[in-house]
């Protein structure tokens, strides 16, 4: 068996429809001006799909937001995504698609370890991992930044927790990741998406971390 690597994505797009397997929702489809999409929904993300269906609140056309996991397969290269969970949104800017600015020195990615086991996930760790996958890519920041999902971190009862470089971060819910993120990749004159940031980062990400 290839070996494969596993990263969190998060993906803003319109929802075109879906396909069935037997009578279960399989895969959602989506499209941006990226391109289309045909993505695996996990059980939780299909119950909630299904949910909005039945009771009127999604119609194709509406903007959705997905997040979940990416498996990268090392021989061809080849994609896998699994969403673990879904919303409606607004309809985002086109500058939400395009790559603000280039990184003006290229080096090595920064690698951002994010904790998956059930502890962190209980957590809200399969939010964050979806917001900072979004976060990611509408900073165009693929070529800077490699994020990887992984085992057991330690300090389960402070969690979720991430690593960013060589420093750890607990407690880390979906609305910190803009103030962490952005004071260790700053994209000056780029608006950052509004939302809700939680209190212990509302002045500075430092409450959140400890240095490796």
């Amino acid at each position: 068996m290839g070996r494969s690597e596993t990263q969190c994505f998060g993906l803003v797009g319109q929802f075109l429809g879906y396909e069935l397997k037997g009578y279960k929702i399989y895969r959602i489809h989506l499209k941006n001006p990226q391109g289309e999409y045909r993505l695996k929904l996990n059980s939780s993300a299909r119950d909630d799909l299904l949910r909005a269906a039945l009771q009127g609140d999604l119609q194709v056309g509406d903007w959705m937001e997905v997040s979940g996991i990416q498996e990268i397969k090392e021989k061809d290269g080849r994609i896998k995504f699994k969403v673990h969970q879904v919303q409606r949104t607004l309809e985002p800017s086109q500058t939400n698609f395009q790559t603000p600015i280039p990184p003006t020195v290229p080096g090595p990615k920064t690698q951002i370890l994010v904790c998956q086991k059930s502890s962190c996930c209980k957590r809200g760790g399969k939010a964050m991992c979806g917001a900072l996958g979004q976060w990611v890519e509408e900073r165009g920041l693929g070529d800077r930044v490699r994020v990887k999902t992984t085992g057991c971190l330690k300090n389960c009862g402070k969690g979720p927790n991430m690593i960013v470089g060589k420093t750890r971060y607990h407690h880390v819910q979906a609305g910190d990741i803009p103030k962490i993120l952005e004071a260790h990749f700053p994209v000056p004159d780029f608006p950052v998406p509004d939302g809700d940031v939680s209190e212990k980062a509302s002045n500075s990400p430092s409450s959140l971390l400890t240095t490796a």
